[in-house]
């Protein structure tokens, strides 16, 4: 009879870390995070509950049950702080499209009023004859440059 306990608290045994060590290799994925840590803190709940209630049944259902709690607090505030940086983060970028767009305006204006901008003027340029490297001779000439 006493071998049977001892085998079925060898058994609760494994699979408690066999929960924890599952659990905590799922962990780091995003998508699982919630999962894997009503998993890890359940089990680790119903093991504590298990040793504290003298190895009853009754004290690890109770721990799991306050494990599973604390888990869904946890994501809770996880949860609420994901959402409140995202806010933020929107906000930020409706913020910097406001800017952007004021500017798009300003300039516009700036060049619809003609704000800025100089009269058009016109230079007189004189080239004179030139002789390039083929041989080739070029005539004198002159050319009007708008310059502004």
């Amino acid at each position: 009879m006493k071998t049977m306990k001892t085998n079925k608290n060898e058994t609760m045994r494994q699979t408690i870390l066999l929960l924890f060590v599952v659990s905590l290799l799922l962990s780091g994925c995003g998508t699982l995070r919630q999962p894997a840590s009503d998993v890890l803190l359940m089990s680790a709940g119903g093991a504590i509950g298990y040793e504290a209630s003298g190895k009853k049944v009754g004290g690890a259902a109770i721990g799991a049950g306050a494990g599973y709690i604390a888990s869904r607090v946890a994501n809770s505030q996880i949860d609420t702080a994901l959402a409140e940086a995202e806010q933020r983060g929107y906000d930020r970028a409706m913020g910097q499209a406001v800017k952007q767009q004021y500017w798009i305006i300003q300039n516009q204006q700036r060049r619809a009023d003609g704000a800025g901008e100089t009269e058009a003027r016109y230079v007189t340029v004189t080239l004179p004859e030139t002789t390039l490297p083929g041989g080739v001779i070029l005539n004198p000439s002159t050319i009007t440059l708008r310059t502004e």
